[in-house]
């Protein structure tokens, strides 16, 4: 799977990297990339303002509510 690449990856030391995607994916239980694939997204989302962390909360409880056992 091709990644796009990121001019400067924030979050990371000055002459540091992160691992590659390939190698996130192979350290990464099932259960942890669903989590990692959910975080990236909603990081993503509030970065280009298509919602407020806010927002992302009222959601999420809106969810837990209306999915009480």
């Amino acid at each position: 799977m091709a990644t796009a690449h990121v001019a400067r990856e924030r979050g990371v030391p000055e002459g540091q990297s992160l691992i590659s995607y390939e190698e996130a994916l192979e350290i990464l239980s099932r259960d942890e990339r669903f989590k990692a694939t959910v975080y990236a997204m909603n990081s993503l989302l509030v970065a280009k303002g298509i919602y407020s962390p806010e927002e992302f909360e009222f959601q999420y409880r809106q969810y837990a509510q209306n999915h009480r056992r």
